[in-house]
Order: structure tokens, then C-alpha cells, then sequence
């Protein structure tokens, strides 16, 4: 790992106070890693829509696959944008296509898709799987060493973002009745639940892959955020880094009293 390219202040930080720089991550680099994002996960919408579309009264899977199930597998192209363009390289589209067979097989992907689908920490435990690449036994021996003073904040990430989300799907539902006639009346929460007409099955599509759009990068930076900061605890990056400014500072005046 390349520490001196890193694109951020180095230091320990309490965990809540890592997970804003997790955030400013998602700020920062905004528009490259929505770019990435809805190029890469708005066919999947598409396509899961269309296919369960011919069984008629299954598209509550289709809802349930891209809104909840599938997360994991967006998590790992947020990461891989992520942990690129913390350290001066932001992948394009093309690139990030060419890593996409690795992100699939090369992460334990299935295993997060069933056996720890539902862990809380799971943001947390990411890079681990991802950008270490290690074996099992040795991935699980690295995570408990890591959870210390951070599980229990990589938990409340999940609960809040969590919440975010359906607060945010809630408000869309409720903006969209906003808009609607006074005149008009009509139950438009017990439609969007019940309703299977289309324009009810594009509305709860578009609502959930906005909200999943919004929360999903702010978590999976968050989680990533989270780990940096444990190993720079445990690693002393800081100090580090510190080593190597007082290495090349020494080595410029050599060379400037030397010319």
C-alpha cells in the first residue's frame, strides 16, 4: 500500500469521527463514483425487472433481489471506486468493467450473499474480503482483531443508514402525493404496496434505486472509512508517514548542499 499517495489526512480518529471521513469520501468524489454507480447498477434493475416481469405477481422478487439481496455485490464496485481514488486513481467505467469477473468470484461474494447476508457489520469487514484477499481462516483471525472499539459502531452504521433509507423511500412516496390533485382521491401508500398495475412497479423501482443511490455509497464509505482508521491505530500509519517527510526532507537538503 502506497501511503504516501493517499488523499487524505493520516491520523487516529475516534470511529465516529472516521466515519465522517468516510462521508467526505462520497463529497468529494461524487460525480465519478455516480458515474460508475448507475452505469454499472441500472442495468441490473433493468434486466431483474424484466425478467421476473413475465411471472406474473413475482416483481415483489425482483423488488426484494435489487433493493435488499443484491447489496453485497453493489458494495463491491463502491469499494473498488473507493479505495482506488483515495489513493490518486479514479477507475473509469471501462476499468471497472475489467475487474468486474474479480469482484464476483474473487471476494467471497456468494458467502455474502447467504451466510453473512445478514451481518451488521458487514461495511466494516469489506476490505477485508476485497482488498486483503485472504483465505478464510485467515480473513475471520484478521476480523477479530480489527472489531476491537469498532464493531459496535460499524452496527449503528447499518441501523442508521438503514433507517436513512426508508425514510428517504418514504418521503419520495410522499412527495409523489404531493404532486398529486386535491381532487383526486386515492390511497397512494396502499397502491405502491398493493398496487400491480406498471406505473405502480416503475414508481416502487425508481423510488428504491433512488434511496439505494443515496445511502448505499455513504455506507459502504463509511465502513471503509471505519477500517482505515483501525489499522492506522494498529499500524501507525501516521507515524509512518511522518517517517518518510522527515526521510525526504533530509534527502532534499543533502542533495541541495551536495549541488
Amino acid at each position: 500500500m502506497q501511503l504516501d499517495r493517499i488523499e487524505a489526512i493520516v491520523r487516529p480518529r475516534n470511529p465516529w469521527e472516521s466515519l465522517d471521513l468516510g462521508f467526505s469520501m462520497v463529497r468529494r468524489w461524487w460525480k465519478p463514483l455516480y458515474k460508475v454507480w448507475f452505469v454499472l447498477v441500472l442495468p441490473i434493475f433493468v434486466t431483474i425487472y424484466l425478467l421476473f416481469s413475465f411471472f406474473e405477481g413475482s416483481l415483489w422478487l425482483a423488488l426484494l433481489m435489487t433493493w435488499w439481496w443484491l447489496k453485497p455485490l453493489y458494495d463491491r464496485i463502491l469499494l473498488h471506486f473507493l479505495s482506488h481514488a483515495l489513493f490518486g486513481e479514479q477507475p473509469s467505467i471501462r476499468q471497472t468493467l475489467k475487474v468486474l469477473p474479480r469482484l464476483l468470484f474473487n471476494t467471497h461474494l456468494f458467502s455474502a450473499l447467504t451466510l453473512r447476508r445478514f451481518d451488521f457489520t458487514r461495511s466494516f469487514k469489506l476490505p477485508v474480503w476485497q482488498l486483503e484477499g485472504s483465505q478464510a481462516r485467515v480473513a475471520y483471525q484478521r476480523l477479530k482483531m480489527l472489531q476491537k472499539n469498532t464493531r459496535s459502531t460499524a452496527i449503528w452504521l447499518t441501523i442508521v443508514c438503514m433507517h436513512f433509507e426508508w425514510v428517504l423511500l418514504l418521503s419520495l412516496f410522499g412527495l409523489v402525493y404531493l404532486m398529486m390533485p386535491i381532487t383526486y382521491t386515492f390511497d397512494l401508500f396502499y397502491a405502491l404496496i398493493h398496487e400491480q398495475a406498471l406505473w405502480a412497479e416503475i414508481l416502487r423501482m425508481i423510488s428504491t434505486l433512488l434511496a439505494l443511490s443515496v445511502v448505499e455509497p455513504l455506507y459502504v464509505a463509511g465502513g471503509f472509512a471505519l477500517y482505515l482508521n483501525r489499522r492506522t491505530h494498529l499500524e501507525g500509519w501516521d507515524i509512518d508517514l511522518a517517517f518518510r517527510r522527515i526521510a525526504t526532507h533530509f534527502s532534499f537538503n543533502d542533495q541541495y548542499h551536495s549541488g
